[in-house]
């Protein structure tokens, strides 16, 4: 306690920079010394109301408070410092020491501490931080400019060879150029000269370097070249002019052109020249002069020609015109004898539908009779429940249905009679037919029971003679429409077209229109495999394209004798649609694939084709700016492929 005391007096004694202090285990302050007030301004009373609640809200006292905590338990720590607000709102930073004081029974009695004000101190350890980062800053920089200096110095050193390098090129391209030139300073010395001029001094151009015209001339010449030269220098205007004469015994003329050319590198100004022989140009010249004395001779000749030359281009133009007008009838030609072709199957085509259209007409009106006879006794003789039976029966009978195979009609035969004999039905035979007629083969459990009535037949047969009306009436629709189809597509074939315009159109329509008019040569022994992709409608010529399908369709049957599979693919490519159409037959020699498309060419006997089917294609697919192509192999069939543009 007596040192302790020596302590009090000593720090009170101090100026200004520190204060002493004590407080017990609950933070109560025991003793603040009087020169607080010098440190922060405020008295010892109003000290011992708290210090801590003047501390800032920095991130140093934050640190700090945890600190202090550990303090006022008794919990030595190294020294720490913190901020507060002096009494008149200036912040002071202060660093605490603190140390326990235990009693005679060793236990923590109070908390002494000293306070010392080193707000000065730490300002000039920031100043001298932010002083050494500077420093470290500046220290950088000097390496950074220091390395860039090197770059600088090496890459001046690289920059120096470079220069030497594409000086030596530029002095290497000047001995290459087929002209004399040279450069001269303001007294006539030679700076640069290629080997054409140095060879004419009979030196090396390093040789000729530095030399004038009075080391090669006599004293005259030379005084005429160098009067010349100063003259250019001063006006700061070039010349050019021409010596020698071709007729003479060098047989040259030269084109001599100076004109001044400032020297940097020396300061100075000087004059450079370029020389060209243009003796073969003079040569030219005078021979082109003889040349149009010559062409005006003619020229009166080429007059007259020209007139002949016109009568024969307008003979010409109406010969084009006449072969243009033939060719279009060679189309048409082609076109309706390939119609000629077709015109027996055509004809089966439409005779099988009408036929169909006249039986069925025969049958509806026998129908009528037979319904006619029966009407009165089928409305005033049968029973309100054989009416009803009549109606439940009909009921039941499906116009959807499909037509049974002879196999299943034969099968479904058996079945209804078997049962028919179980139930004891009159006539088996008779009610089996005409249940199988009105499409009731899976509905005679659901008869059976409706025929326990007095005549049964009586009301199927009637029921038979009214649908067969409408079943009559359906096959008639049925021909019409197969027959319309037909002559749909032959009118669509024989069709002239002369318009020069595109029209969107449906190519698989199209190639439908082909196959509805070659459907009777190709059921006879020919499969049609058909590989259509959805594609969108392209611009075209479509008369044309049919022309072109049925060709391909046509050629194919005749390769297959009739017998084969007919694979036709559309497929869409985004900006093409490209049709193949593959046939099974005897294949296309390699010999003979370029011919084929040679007008009049054929391999079919005499009479049986022109030869100009394929040329027609070729001459429709190239209008359309589409590509053809043939696969073909001997034995294996052939297959013609068009890409057309939908655009």
């Amino acid at each position: 306690m007596e040192n302790s005391e020596k302590y009090k007096r000593l720090i009170e004694s101090l100026e200004n920079e520190y204060f002493f202090y004590s407080h017990n285990l609950e933070g109560k302050y025991l003793y603040i010394s009087p020169s607080v007030e010098k440190v922060l301004g405020y008295s010892v009373e109003e000290a011992y109301g708290g210090i801590v609640k003047h501390m800032t809200n920095s991130e140093r006292n934050k640190k700090t408070i945890e600190t202090l905590k550990k303090s006022a338990g008794g919990e030595k720590q190294k020294t720490f410092e913190f901020e507060l607000f002096t009494k008149d709102k200036q912040v002071k930073i202060i660093e605490i020491t603190e140390s326990p004081l235990y009693n005679k029974n060793g236990e923590i009695e109070s908390i002494e501490g000293v306070a010392h004000d080193v707000t000065e101190r730490s300002k000039q350890e920031e100043t001298i931080k932010k002083q050494n980062i500077n420093l470290q800053k500046q220290e950088e920089e000097l390496r950074q400019n220091l390395d860039e200096l090197t770059k600088i110095n090496e890459y001046n050193k690289s920059l120096k060879k470079e220069i030497e390098k594409r000086e030596q090129l530029l002095l290497n391209i000047i001995n290459e150029i087929p002209e004399k030139i040279f450069l001269k300073d303001r007294n006539g010395r030679f700076v640069i000269a290629n080997t054409l001029v140095a060879k004419n001094y009979g030196l090396t151009p390093t040789e000729l370097i530095g030399k004038t015209d009075f080391d090669f001339y006599p004293q005259k010449e030379a005084e005429k070249k160098y009067k010349r030269e100063k003259e250019i220098i001063n006006s700061g205007k070039g010349i050019s002019y021409e010596e020698g004469d071709f007729n003479k015994e060098d047989g040259l003329i030269v084109n001599t052109r100076i004109k001044p050319f400032k020297i940097d590198y020396l300061d100075t100004a000087g004059v450079l020249g370029v020389q060209v022989d243009i003796t073969q140009i003079r040569k030219k010249e005078t021979e082109l002069k003889k040349l149009n004395r010559e062409l005006k001779t003619h020229q009166d000749e080429l007059k007259e020609n020209i007139k002949e030359i016109t009568a024969t281009k307008e003979e010409l133009e109406r010969t084009l015109e006449n072969l243009k007008e033939t060719q279009s009838q060679l189309v048409q030609s082609e076109k309706m004898g390939a119609l000629g072709n077709l015109i027996a199957g055509i004809a089966h085509e439409i005779n099988t539908p009408i036929g169909a259209i006249n039986a069925s007409v025969s049958n509806i009106s026998n129908s009528l009779d037979n319904s006619m006879q029966n009407l009165y006794k089928l409305f005033t003789k049968l029973t309100k429940k054989e009416l009803l039976i009549f109606l439940r029966i009909t009921a039941l009978i499906e116009k959807s249905k499909p037509a049974l195979t002879s196999k299943l009609k034969r099968q479904y035969k058996k079945e209804i009679q078997n049962k028919l004999d179980k139930a004891n039905i009159e006539n088996p035979h008779t009610v089996t037919d005409i249940l199988i007629y009105l499409n009731l083969y899976e509905e005679v459990d659901k008869i059976i029971p409706l025929l326990d009535v007095e005549d049964p037949e009586f009301i199927l047969k009637s029921i038979k003679d009214i649908y067969s009306v409408r079943k009559n009436a359906e096959n008639i629709k049925l021909a019409v429409d197969k027959a319309s189809k037909v002559v749909f597509a032959l009118k669509r074939f024989v069709h002239k077209d002369y318009s020069d315009k595109k029209e969107k159109a449906d190519l698989i329509e199209n190639i439908e229109t082909v196959l509805t008019l070659q459907h009777n040569q190709l059921k006879q022994g020919i499969e049609v495999i058909k590989k259509f992709d959805d594609i969108p409608l392209i611009n075209c010529y479509p008369d044309e394209l049919v022309q072109v399908w049925i060709n391909f369709i046509s050629n194919a049957i005749h390769a297959m004798e009739n017998h084969g599979t007919l694979t036709i693919s559309v497929k869409n490519l985004k900006t093409h649609v490209q049709v193949s159409i593959r046939d099974t037959g005897k294949g296309i020699p390699e010999e003979i694939r370029e011919k084929i498309f040679e007008p009049f060419f054929t391999t079919k006997k005499s009479g049986e084709g022109t030869g100009i089917g394929l040329d027609i294609v070729q001459r429709i697919v190239e209008k359309h700016n589409a590509e053809l192509n043939l696969e073909s192999e001997v034995g294996k069939g052939a297959t013609f492929i068009v890409t057309l543009p939908v655009d």
